[in-house]
């Protein structure tokens, strides 16, 4: 692929990512484009149909959750507990609940995606959860932060649920993210302490 087109690609998969975020699953390609500042047509090219156009996006960001726990992976015997929750916090300020429930409703919507193409992708997403958490699950095991029945993806699927956005309000605005980083907190403390109570 030619480098201007990829390019191309990877500015349309930013965008149509910001879009399903901000205004969810009916996001029409016109709009994905304009967003991106290309035409339909080569929205269209890169991305035939919306099930292709929402494969990469997940891709996307699996690919930004390796890259925070590659990072972890690195500092995490230097310093555990600072790599655990630091990667915790970071793959939180993702906010990939919100994109999840935008995709997974783009998906159900979508009449050229069959059930087998859907089943296909999120298998794919699932298997590659599972490849990129647990080295670093398993050391946070290994080290007493997490306890040995978790798997990755309940933190994965934890982590989505305590740092959900919820309707942007004054009060939620002000308020509300410094309670889910506390609840973060509070959630991580919880691992250990059943971490550390196992024989």
């Amino acid at each position: 692929m030619r480098q201007g087109a990829v390019e191309n690609r990877d500015v349309i998969v930013d965008a149509a990512r910001k879009l399903f975020v901000e205004q969810g699953p009916g996001v029409s390609k016109r709009a994905i484009a304009k967003e991106a500042g290309v035409g339909v047509a080569t929205a269209s090219r890169h991305f035939p149909g919306r099930v292709e156009l929402i494969d990469a996006i997940s891709a996307r960001a699996l690919a930004d959750i390796e890259t925070v726990i590659d990072e972890a992976l690195t500092s995490f015997d230097e310093s555990p507990r600072d790599a655990w929750r630091g990667a915790a916090h970071a793959i939180g300020e993702m906010k990939l609940a919100v994109l999840a429930q935008a995709l997974f409703g783009a998906l159900s919507a979508s009449a050229e995606g069959g059930t087998h193409e859907v089943g296909e992708i999120i298998g794919n997403r699932a298997a590659g959860l599972r490849r990129v958490y647990e080295p670093l699950v398993d050391k946070a095991k290994a080290a007493k932060l997490c306890p040995a029945e978790a798997t990755a993806l309940d933190i994965h699927l934890g982590l989505a649920v305590i740092t959900r956005p919820v309707v942007e309000t004054a009060v939620s605005e002000k308020y509300f993210s410094e309670i889910q980083q506390e609840l973060l907190d509070v959630t991580l403390e919880g691992l250990e302490s059943r971490a550390r109570r196992e024989p």
